[in-house]
């Protein structure tokens, strides 16, 4: 067997139920599949998950997909699965140092995405993850960004100022390793003292 490898992107949604992870994940084991990383969300009563799988070679995509079409095929609820290659490994995620979060809240309304979308595109920000929530009117959208195409960082900054005022929103910048020191919670875990 050869010990090279193509990687994947495999997603997969469904009604939510009880197993939909195990079948998937047995499945893409049988053709030695290896998940390398993955993300998954209910909404609405939905299952949707992503992940990034690596494969032997002559695992083909058509080989993967026929194998997900039977874990379907025994599915209670019918599975969307889309399978892409990842034929090159693209440079898209920037350096640690240029990785910040994003923060923007403020009253529930349309077009508030494309709003925080359109200030990224037009300062090159490149976005790398994102989600929403939407609790009792006030709606939360928290991104992952890569500056490194930004001219100026602290022109940026300014310009979310500016950004946030105009649309009645708080908006907020942190360095990645200072956003995940601060809202990180490691609990200390102590020795027992022997009495």
């Amino acid at each position: 067997m050869s010990t090279q490898s193509i990687e994947y992107i495999i997603s997969i949604t469904s009604q939510d139920r009880i197993g939909i992870v195990y079948e998937i994940s047995a499945a893409l084991a049988e053709l030695a599949g290896n998940i390398a990383d993955s993300r998954q969300s209910v909404m609405c009563g939905y299952y949707t998950m992503i992940m990034r799988a690596s494969f032997p070679v002559e695992v083909t995509r058509q080989t993967i997909e026929a194998k997900l079409a039977e874990v379907d095929r025994k599915s209670p609820t019918p599975l969307n699965i889309l399978v892409n290659s990842i034929d090159e490994p693209l440079a898209i995620m920037g350096s640690p140092e240029n990785r910040y979060v994003l923060t923007a809240s403020g009253a529930d309304q349309i077009g508030f995405v494309a709003r925080v979308a359109g200030f990224c595109v037009k300062y090159q920000i490149n976005i790398l993850d994102l989600s929403t929530t939407l609790s009792q009117g006030e709606f939360v959208m928290m991104l992952e960004v890569d500056l490194s195409r930004c001219a100026s960082i602290s022109e940026v900054r300014t310009a979310l100022v500016d950004f946030g005022r105009e649309n009645m929103l708080r908006v907020v910048l942190q360095h990645h390793d200072i956003f995940k020191a601060v809202n990180e919670i490691s609990l200390p875990i102590r020795p027992k003292r022997e009495h």
